[in-house]
């Protein structure tokens, strides 16, 4: 069966699954990192059963060979086209195993003790969809894995509330969980897609990630699903992970803030409707249109030349000026059959 958007051919495991959990690692140009994660999760796993699932999507590094070199018990597929996030986990969910599955940035590391704790939660929260950590940065620092859902009244604020650091704080920050304790377990609406663990009847419930996106929104997506569905989606510190962060997509290039942006339209016409997801493209504009004094200025200052920061912008911008008049409506794109992949 050829499969497309969220549909997928999940293996049946009967009444016992073959592993504890499938995890599922979607790897882009990132060899030696992957090589890292894959060992972190070795040395890690206790005494819990892991089936580890790495999908390459067309990498230009190696890694696939150099997966297999260093792993015999790691499964290694080679996606036949790069056709992004969604698209590469849901090629790795055809072939899990696992009671619980989890989705896993390649630039993460497992801690001692990670998946007990997961899987005893989900075992005294029946309830529970899908859960996420606790997630560290190289400095020890937290990164926010407690995700608020893309709302219009969130973009109206961002437009005059333009301080990264005030929306950080408790006062003005509530929009992205900042008045929640880290420390706690909190439902919330999403959580990071650098770690989802899910129950394996989640997929079987609502389906895969929505491959109509390529990178950015699919997450908060699926966890919108999963919510409707009536799944608890968890933020759950006693996991805690090492992430050392975008490691595919290291800076705020261009593509990226594209890509970012495809993503926040695309999350509003999925889950509210090409209306308001025209509105929150306008409002996206005009967040992005008031800074133009800004840039202009520092570009007057730079001899006439933009700046490095504001290439991003721009590109950013006038992708939103192109979607008011034509809405992104994602790609189309097909998984393979499961017996095509390349293993």
């Amino acid at each position: 069966m050829i499969t497309t958007s969220t549909q997928i051919d999940l293996p049946e495991i009967g009444d016992n699954a073959d592993y504890d959990v499938s995890v599922v690692i979607v790897s882009y140009n990132t060899k030696q990192i992957t090589l890292e994660c894959v060992a972190s999760i070795l040395e890690h796993k206790g005494g819990k059963s892991v089936q580890i699932i790495v999908v390459d999507n067309c990498s230009s590094d190696g890694s696939s060979e150099a997966i297999r070199a260093a792993y015999d018990d790691v499964i290694i597929i080679d996606s036949p086209h790069n056709g992004g996030f969604a698209y590469g986990n849901n090629i790795g969910f055809q072939h899990a195993k696992g009671a619980y599955i989890l989705l896993l940035n390649p630039d993460t590391r497992i801690y001692a003790g990670c998946f007990d704790h997961a899987i005893a939660y989900m075992q005294d929260h029946p309830q529970t969809g899908i859960m996420g950590p606790l997630v560290r940065l190289d400095d020890g620092s937290q990164q926010s894995s407690m995700i608020r859902f893309l709302s219009l009244t969130q973009l109206f604020f961002i437009i005059f509330m333009p301080s990264l650091w005030l929306r950080k704080t408790t006062l003005f920050g509530d929009l992205r969980y900042a008045a929640l304790d880290r420390d706690a377990v909190n439902k919330v609406d999403a959580v990071s897609g650098c770690f989802m663990f899910a129950r394996r009847s989640v997929l079987q419930d609502i389906g895969g990630l929505d491959t109509r996106f390529f990178m950015y929104g699919e997450e908060a997506e699926w966890c919108a699903r999963a919510g409707r569905s009536g799944w608890d989606i968890v933020y759950n510190p006693a996991i805690e992970i090492l992430h050392h962060g975008a490691a595919s997509t290291a800076h705020m290039s261009e593509w990226k803030a594209i890509e970012m942006t495809r993503g926040h339209i695309l999350f509003l016409r999925f889950t509210r409707g090409a209306f308001v997801a025209w509105l929150g493209t306008l409002l996206m504009t005009i967040r992005d249109y008031v800074r133009l004094p800004y840039y202009g200025v520092k570009a007057l200052l730079n001899k006439g030349r933009w700046t490095q920061a504001a290439k991003p912008w721009r590109a950013r911008l006038g992708f939103e000026l192109k979607a008011l008049f034509n809405l992104p409506i994602g790609q189309k794109i097909m998984l393979p059959q499961p017996d095509k992949h390349k293993l």
